[in-house]
């Protein structure tokens, strides 16, 4: 009696020490979680920043404040960047002298001379603010497209406003606190490279461990098909 009580007790002890650890690993888990989303979002939205600049021209403040622009006015973020690109070859085709692109800025009592020497960012909000006073659904959506390229049609909520309707957003956005640094995005940039280097050297870890056990996996696994077959042939005999 003495020494199942002895073990009755060193079992419940044993039970407790484990639900101790599950709620400990549960507990770590909990914590953990939220940390690795903040880092994922931090990397995720840091690094598609930071490069999206340096395609565009813009700053990263400025197109951080554009990207909450666009997200409260149904715009998406990858229209944006082809919007701008699209309108940086649409003004330097116009300083060519081409017609199609010169028309288009005639159209909006523009000129090239109007656009040269000023930032991306204002260039767009310059065009914006033209294309919001054209009345013409159609016309303002053909002059979109001709500056902006396909995309253009997507950036005219951005533009129903005009210049002064941008401009009040990326202030809210600054009042809120969203508007991303340049030291924040590279930093951002350059852990997302550290995560997929890190996650590269595991893979090729991985990758030498089932090179490794190939051999072993390789014999077991013939050893177990012949006793399968085997066992087979002896259930087929009785």
């Amino acid at each position: 009696r003495g020494l199942r009580r002895a073990e009755k007790r060193l079992k419940a002890f044993g039970d407790r020490i484990r639900n101790f650890g599950l709620k400990i690993a549960g507990l770590g888990t909990a914590m953990l979680t939220p940390m690795l989303g903040a880092a994922k979002a931090f990397s995720s939205m840091g690094d598609q920043v930071a490069k999206m600049a340096k395609r565009t021209g813009l700053s990263v403040e400025a197109l951080s404040e554009l990207r909450f622009v666009a997200s409260q006015t149904g715009t998406e973020f990858e229209s944006l960047e082809m919007g701008f690109r699209r309108m940086q070859r649409s003004i330097y085709d116009a300083g060519r002298g081409l017609s199609t692109a010169k028309d288009a800025l005639a159209d909006l009592g523009l000129r090239f001379e109007d656009l040269d020497g000023l930032s991306p960012e204002e260039q767009f909000k310059l065009l914006g603010e033209a294309i919001s006073r054209i009345e013409d659904p159609t016309k303002k959506a053909a002059i979109a497209m001709t500056l902006f390229g396909r995309t253009g049609t997507n950036l005219l909520p951005m533009f129903a406003r005009g210049a002064k309707g941008i401009e009040e957003l990326q202030e809210e956005a600054r009042r809120l606190g969203l508007t991303v640094s340049t030291e924040d995005a590279r930093a951002a940039a350059q852990f997302k490279d550290a995560l997929s280097t890190l996650w590269s050297v595991v893979k090729r870890l991985w990758f030498e461990i089932g090179a490794a056990l190939a051999p072993a996996l390789k014999l077991a696994g013939e050893w177990i098909t012949g006793v399968v077959v085997s066992m087979k042939g002896w259930i087929k005999e009785r």
